[in-house]
């Protein structure tokens, strides 16, 4: 995972301030010691003193030689790397108080390290040569290589340090020895890990994000060939044209654009687009390549025209808005937010692949084109569709209007209160609806399973680009899915140990599905529990043929390899007559989807060079499903293994019910793969109370449960294991706790709208981390008795966590205070400046008081452009250190907050 210094509001994730002492055992800097005179490392090691990256022992020395601990390793890392960005993990071995708590909290979010597979860290284990090539590919997102196979002694070494080891080989950041020898489970010296970091440092520093601004109308970058920035970039002025560029970082169009123009023409961009500016004509994207873009402008409507060979991956509308999709280009997602406002008018022309609606009481119009999906959330109810366009596939899940001469081919009807103006040509009852279920079509209630009698409807045949194989693509209608707060798991270097079967014949070929591009996984502030896809909702559809769509960076090789498969199940159970299969692969920053059907347990997929995950299956005579971690490459048209014969584990089932005994009719659990080196998110169905979960050997959290029938989403925190195929505890039986209501307003008493409040456990040495959605003021939070602190509020609009600090007991069901009731505090606006007059650009600030009861509470807010935003009840605080970007400010600053304080500018800080 590499951590990103974003720009936008919307991609910032909340900093929060760590104490980056590099060792325990001493803080002193010693700008001199007394032993490394001599030492193989010493330029290293006089360098990093020199930065203050580390420092020497009391007694003067820098003991070179002594083997390095996990806890001062990850601190030294956070420190050089600039790792502060916190993510809450609790391990049994780790106590709030120790030193390095922070750094390991730190090293969590960063994804290079976690614990051990008891839910310990070790912090005080030595770090062996083979963990800490592992780490370092990690922090550099190298490729695997097998250049360990060189060394003598890395034969017997597992997997997941051999692909390591040959990465950091490769790169020339760790090297053998004389003798031809690795020595992998040799302990890391302080030396060795001065070296290899400041190796790494040097390999980073060629893609290091800073800021680049274009504030002046103009065209910028190379009439020919390509220029690649390594920045991230803002343009804050119209008739500004970017050209022939790759943006390493993340793009902000801004506010500085207002209502005039800007072109993007051949610009890749590897972060994230947000779009705050540009007006009626046009934000243009011509043959760009973009993963996620976020448009979010203030007032008035912002138009975007995506033409020539551009390829987005996902578009999230925040701010009413007209899209434009031109002939040949490609847009995966338009997610059209619940942010935007009531009766907004949105505007889609062209070709789209999925449109997806969480929004309500919007306009929607369809002038003209296709759209091969199009759905509307659960909650997205009292919409209107003015359809002139051919939808391929609809799926209402809450009250619509449709009006418009446009064609439907398909119509899931899954909620009452439906009408459509003119007749799909299919329509069925969706599977959460009674199949007699009325909608409203031509001014006449019909039960939605009551055959249409609409007329033929031709579909378009897209061209298909030469070298593009060619197939029967169904799309699938999937459920929007709401984001969550814990990213997507990427598979990390140390794949699953999965059980193979015996191969068996070879399948005849299967045409290939068309993949779909998504953004990988990027953290949102809003965890809730995302209902797993279902295979009940694909619906019948006329074939088509597409182009398959070229996902942003480098253009894949045009040849493929047909990759065969067989599933079978461990229990012996029926196999898959007739399924389908569900294949996921990494690429440059972007998750692409595949699909392939399964005939009697066999499948054939073409497939380009590159690493992949099977993620699920699917049984279409069942519409049961299975979540699945199998990893496989394909190199040079090859794939490893030769062919995948995937035997499911077998199934361990669960109940879960609430305290009262109720069952839970119809749902699905989250579960999370939590240990060393790996983090894998599962799924899987709840019916009638009852779970089936088909996981390989390890160590599993349940992190939240949705219950479809009403529609809460309901933080858990439920440990257990897999060993030798057998659970501990033997049956995983979750009782949900009573459900405990609070309410939440801002300073002036007005209820919160929507967000997200984030609390945790302070009685346990686990930081147990529950999430409840915010809902008009209220919420609903499921706990066992404990101590409890509501520590952070995200606003629905950002992803910037507001601190605040309310505790609280629960005991028996009943909470003290009784009820909950959360007052945000009052804002105060500050401003941070450098002495010599330049701005306090980028970073974030922390301030804590003293509590009577001897606590403190701490406080942290981002910093943009020199100012920030803190939320503080009455008291004295004490700033307790800046951020700038790169480097952690020790400072002392003490100011007061009094009774009516009515200053909104209260804090103006200079810096020495």
């Amino acid at each position: 995972m590499v951590i990103k210094k974003i720009l936008s509001k919307k991609a910032i994730v909340f900093m929060l301030i760590v104490c980056l002492t590099s060792l325990p055992l001493g803080t002193v800097f010693a700008s001199k010691v007394s032993d490394i005179q001599g030492s193989w490392a010493e330029a290293q090691i006089s360098k990093w003193m020199e930065k203050g990256l580390i420092s020497g022992y009391p007694d003067g020395g820098f003991k070179p030689d002594h083997s390095i601990t996990r806890a001062e390793l990850v601190a030294l890392i956070n420190k050089s790397f600039g790792f502060v960005e916190l993510e809450e993990r609790s391990f049994k071995d780790v106590k709030a108080s120790d030193w390095y708590y922070s750094s390991l909290l730190a090293a969590n979010a960063a994804g290079y390290i976690q614990g051990y597979s008891d839910g310990s860290f070790g912090p005080n284990k030595k770090v062996t040569r083979q963990e800490f090539a592992v780490i370092v590919s990690k922090l550099l997102a190298l490729p695997s290589s097998d250049s360990a196979n060189k060394f003598s002694d890395t034969s017997t070494s597992p997997l997941w340090s051999k692909v390591a080891i040959g990465s950091v080989y490769d790169k020339g950041i760790m090297s053998g020895y004389s003798d031809n020898s690795f020595h992998p489970e040799s302990f890391t010296t302080r030396a060795e890990a001065v070296v290899i970091l400041d190796r790494s440092l040097t390999i980073k520093s060629e893609s290091s994000f800073g800021t680049l601004s274009y504030n002046v109308a103009g065209t910028y970058g190379p009439a020919t060939g390509e220029e690649k920035v390594s920045q991230n970039v803002i343009i804050n002025s119209p008739n500004v044209t970017l050209q022939n560029m790759t943006i390493l970082g993340d793009l902000l169009l801004a506010e500085g654009i207002a209502e005039g123009e800007v072109f993007l023409k051949n610009v890749t961009v590897n972060g994230v687009t947000t779009v705050s500016g540009g007006g009626a004509h046009s934000v243009h994207f011509e043959n760009a390549r973009l993963t996620s873009v976020i448009i979010d402008k203030k007032t008035g409507i912002i138009r975007v025209v995506v033409e020539g060979s551009t390829v987005i991956s996902d578009i999230q509308v925040q701010s009413p808005a007209t899209i434009q999709s031109s002939s040949g280009a490609t847009i995966h997602t338009v997610t059209l937010s619940k942010a935007l406002p009531k009766d907004s008018q949105m505007s889609l022309l062209g070709s789209f692949k999925n449109v997806i609606v969480l929004a309500q009481n919007i306009n929607i119009g369809l002038p003209q084109g296709s759209v091969q999906n199009f759905s509307f959330n659960k909650d997205a109810s009292g919409n209107k569709l003015n359809n002139g366009a051919s939808i391929l596939s609809l799926i209402m899940n809450a009250s619509t209007n449709v009006v418009g001469n446009g064609t439907i081919d398909q119509a899931v009807i899954n909620a009452s209160g439906i009408t459509i103006e003119h007749a799909p040509r299919n329509l069925e009852a969706g599977k959460d609806v009674p199949s007699n279920v009325n909608v409203n079509i031509g001014g006449v209630n019909r039960p939605a399973a009551t055959p249409t009698q609409a007329p033929a409807v031709t579909t378009p045949i897209s061209p298909v680009s030469p070298g593009t194989p060619t197939g029967t693509a169904t799309p699938i209608a999937t459920p929007a899915a709401t984001p969550t707060a814990t990213p997507a798991a990427t598979p990390a270097a140390t794949p699953a140990a999965t059980p193979t079967a015996t191969p068996t014949a070879t399948p005849a070929a299967t045409p290939t599905a068309t993949p779909t591009a998504t953004p990988a996984a990027t953290p949102t502030a809003t965890p809730t529990a995302t209902p797993a896809a279902t295979p009940t909702a694909i619906p019948t559809m006329v074939p088509t043929f597409t182009p398959e769509p070229t996902p942003p960076g480098p253009t894949p090789q045009p040849e493929q390899y047909n990759v065969n498969g067989t599933i079978i199940r461990a229990d012996e159970k029926e196999i898959f007559k007739e399924g389908i299969l569900y294949i996921s692969k990494v690429q440059d920053n972007m998750t692409i989807g595949y699909e392939t059907k399964l005939i009697d347990g066999k499948f054939s997929i073409n497939l380009y060079d590159g690493d992949y995950q099977i993620t699920k299956v699917s049984d279409l005579n069942s519409s049961d499903f299975i979540s699945l971690f199998y990893t496989f490459k394909v190199s040079n048209e090859k794939p490893i293994p030769s062919s995948l014969d995937i035997v499911i584990p077998e199934g361990h089932e669960g109940t879960i019910k609430y305290q009262d005994g109720t069952s839970i009719s119809n749902g699905s659990l989250s579960i999370l793969r939590i240990e060393p080196n790996l983090s894998v998110g599962f799924s899987a169905p709840i019916k009638d109370g009852k779970f089936t979960l088909y996981l390989p050997d390890g160590d599993y959290l349940i992190k939240n449960q949705n219950n479809y029938a009403t529609e809460e989403q309901i933080s858990l925190y439920y440990t257990f294991k897999i060993v030798n195929g057998l659970t501990e505890p033997s049956q995983i039986d979750i009782v949900i706790p009573s459900k405990i209501k609070g309410t939440i307003v801002n300073s002036e008493g007005g209820a919160v709208p929507s967000g997200t409040l984030m609390v945790h456990r302070t009685d346990t040495p686990e930081l147990n981390i529950y999430y409840a959605q915010i809902y008009g003021g209220n919420y609903s939070l499921f706990l066992p008795d404990g101590s409890y602190q509501a520590d952070g509020f995200y606003p629905v609009n950002m992803s910037s966590r507001i601190s605040i600090d309310y505790r609280f007991t629960v005991n028996n069901g009943k909470t003290t205070p009784s009820p909950l009731a959360i007052t945000i505090p009052k804002g105060y606006n500050g401003t941070i400046k450098n002495a010599d007059g330049r701005i306090f650009r980028y970073g974030s600030i922390t301030v804590y008081k003293n509590n009577e009861d001897g606590s403190q509470s701490f406080y942290t807010a981002p910093i943009f452009s020199g100012e920030f935003k803190l939320f503080l009840p009455e008291g004295t605080y004490q700033v307790n250190s800046l951020f700038n970007g790169e480097d952690q400010i020790p400072f002392n600053y003490t100011f007061s907050i009094a009774k009516g304080q009515s200053d909104p500018n209260l804090l103006n800080i200079l810096v020495p």
